[in-house]
């Protein structure tokens, strides 16, 4: 019988043993991932350890595992009201960060917008904004679909270097140096 096939034979007969001992401590659903996890550190360390101290050094893990489980739950319990707490403030946090963040972009957005020239401005908008199709734009405005595409190309370039020059000045704005005399 090879190393393995021993280890299997042993871990059959002390998984009864190892779930009822873990069901005393822990509910049914536990005490089998328990089991599991034991079952894996045993054929982990399976070469270090020898026939004789197994099924102890099974039962050592087990325990071992199911008090650390109960540590975790009695810790979840006792500070779960303030977890919570904790985690809708970040929550908060963070959807207000994500507000202020949303109403500068869409402020810079907008400036950007209002920087192109009138015609492209215009084409921009109704592409952009209003979701037109270039062949509505085009009627609308009484310009050819190739210009409406000349025109959203164009304007797509000047917010691009609009925001591109507007990122370059901000971190320079941010900081003022001194002079020391």
């Amino acid at each position: 019988m090879t190393k393995s096939e021993k280890m299997e034979s042993i871990m059959r007969e002390l998984q009864p043993k190892l779930l009822g001992a873990l069901k005393r401590m822990l509910n049914n659903e536990e005490a089998e991932e328990v089991t599991q996890e034991t079952f894996l550190r045993l054929h982990l360390s399976a070469k270090i350890i020898p026939d004789l101290e197994i099924q102890p050094y099974a039962f050592k893990i087990a325990r071992n595992l199911a008090i650390s489980r109960l540590r975790h739950e009695s810790v979840r319990r006792k500070n779960g009201p303030k977890l919570s707490i904790h985690y809708e403030m970040d929550i908060v946090d963070d959807s207000v960060e994500k507000e202020v963040t949303d109403v500068r972009e869409k402020a810079v957005l907008l400036a950007a917008i209002n920087s192109l020239p009138p015609a492209c401005r215009q084409v921009f908008i109704y592409r952009k904004i209003d979701e037109k199709p270039h062949s509505e734009i085009a009627r609308l405005m009484g310009i050819s679909v190739n210009t409406v595409e000349n025109h959203l190309a164009r304007g797509m370039k000047l917010c691009r270097e609009f925001i591109i020059a507007l990122d370059k000045q901000a971190p320079s704005a941010g900081h003022s140096e001194q002079k020391v005399s």
